[in-house]
């Protein structure tokens, strides 16, 4: 089965048929497993692909700020 995994730190799609984890080619950074399926991917156009990308960034940058509030929080302490 292949499984679409998108990079954290570059944002770069890959698809990865038998590893349960994956390296970024590009910067080399573990890969977050995505939550579609290859088939879902495959069906989506261009406009579709960026929509999920630019979700994906963001939600990656809401979970840094969390914690860089946290690390911020616990030093204050």
């Amino acid at each position: 089965m292949l499984h679409i995994f998108i990079c954290p730190k570059c944002f770069n799609y890959r698809i990865v048929s038998r590893k349960p984890d994956a390296i970024c080619f590009h910067c080399g950074a573990t890969l977050h497993k995505s939550d579609i399926d290859y088939v879902e991917y495959i069906d989506m156009n261009e406009q579709e692909r960026k929509k999920y990308k630019d979700k994906f960034i963001n939600r990656m940058k809401m979970f840094k700020e969390k914690v860089e509030d946290m690390i911020t929080e616990q030093e204050v302490k």
